[in-house]
């Protein structure tokens, strides 16, 4: 940090960018390169891949550390984000933000939204801006509650749609054939623990390596063996 302050005292100003994305999947990585490319002038980026609605982010609370700590440095210190949305969906959240940034004489900038609180104008519309992404989060929440819902009243089965039947049978076959543990089957299979076991249990296959291998080598009724 003693670094950093050192740096930034003698430039004068500091630009500290924060991006942040859900999860991993390819849409969220596309919008957080998204955000990397607006955020590149920046002098420091913190990138986080973490729910908008928790409020312990480790890399948003090492954010705000290290511009609180230029700021009372007498460095000009700003918060850059591509979007309010990035930080909070929470209107009061955001406005507990805002206030907090600015008792240490730190600016906030949105850059889509093209804001910056350095003046009360600034600080009114980011609230504004806050209420409405608070909204339309509250209005996807009820649209899907409706949605499923309606589907439920339609007879449609909600909920994890399963595994295919070929997969079901693989995964049988390789636990009772192969001399491997359920953790090491999923991981081949690339399929989650709980699945197998779920599996095993829904065809009555015991778990226990000794009591699968008797199923295995047991012939039933009709002479044939369980694969």
């Amino acid at each position: 940090m003693k670094k950093i302050i050192n740096h930034y005292q003698e430039k004068g100003a500091v630009a500290i960018g924060y991006a942040r994305v859900s999860s991993t999947d390819n849409r969220q990585e596309l919008g957080l390169e998204v955000q990397k490319e607006a955020l590149k002038n920046c002098d420091i980026v913190f990138v986080e891949k973490d729910s908008g609605g928790k409020q312990d982010r480790p890399k948003l609370k090492k954010a705000f550390e290290v511009a609180r700590q230029c700021s009372n440095n007498g460095i000009d210190t700003m918060l850059v984000v591509y979007k309010l949305d990035r930080l909070t969906r929470k209107m009061f959240q955001l406005s507990d933000i805002i206030q907090d940034l600015t008792s240490h004489n730190i600016k906030l900038k949105s850059i889509q939204e093209n804001i910056e609180t350095d003046s009360l104008t600034g600080k009114f519309f980011c609230l504004i801006l806050g209420y409405v992404a608070e909204w339309e989060l509250e209005a996807i929440r009820n649209r899907t509650k409706d949605g499923l819902r309606k589907a439920r009243e339609r007879g449609v089965r909600l909920g994890n749609k399963g595994i295919s039947k070929n997969l079901e049978q693989r995964i049988i076959s390789e636990y009772l054939s192969a001399n491997m543990s359920v953790r090491e089957l999923s991981y081949q299979l690339k399929i989650s623990t709980a699945t197998i076991y779920s599996v095993l249990r829904r065809n009555n296959i015991p778990i226990n390596r000794q009591k699968a291998h008797n199923v295995l080598t047991k012939p039933q009724k009709n002479g044939k063996v369980n694969m």
